[in-house]
């Protein structure tokens, strides 16, 4: 941290603040970006959270901007998190961190049963093409069967991890 001066809540007020003003504080969706751009970045000014955060004109940030007083600390014109801006930082992050794995688990096991199917396509697809025997074609043949399950197996994995 810089030696800037901060004007920190006091003792007082950071006992009157409570789990619950905390939560409804974070409750709105641009609150929380702010939380996270200040998080990721580290001390920014009014210009800069204006500037990252979407359609949001300059009475309506100072609004949150106040709305986050006790998760933030402010010196002059620049801001950055207090000690319980942190907090709500750690957490929104690993918030994030959990959805992302989620999404990441669900499409995981889509692709293993995509993968599953293929692969039990291609044994019951390749044995039938074997046994007819066609010399050359054959191995033609299964080369395309292996080409065609295994570029579908591809497309439908690369759509899966598109959605992420």
């Amino acid at each position: 941290m810089s030696s800037m001066t901060k004007e920190r809540i006091s003792n007082k007020e950071e006992q009157g603040f409570n789990e619950n003003e905390i939560f409804k504080t974070l409750s709105h969706q641009i609150r929380r970006n702010i939380i996270k751009y200040i998080g990721n970045t580290g001390t920014v000014t009014f210009s800069q959270i204006k500037n990252q955060i979407d359609s949001i004109d300059s009475p309506s940030l100072s609004y949150h901007l106040r709305n986050l007083q006790p998760l933030l600390m402010q010196d002059k014109s620049k801001y950055q998190l207090s000690s319980i801006g942190d907090a709500a930082f750690n957490l929104l992050r690993k918030t994030d961190q959990s959805i992302k794995i989620s999404r990441y688990r669900k499409h995981f096991l889509y692709a293993y049963i995509i993968t599953v199917i293929c692969w039990i396509s291609a044994s019951t697809v390749i044995p039938i093409i074997i046994n007819f025997d066609l010399g050359i074609w054959t191995i033609i043949s299964v080369q395309i069967a292996i080409s065609i399950i295994s570029t579908i197996n591809y497309i439908i994995i690369w759509q899966l991890r598109k959605r992420s």
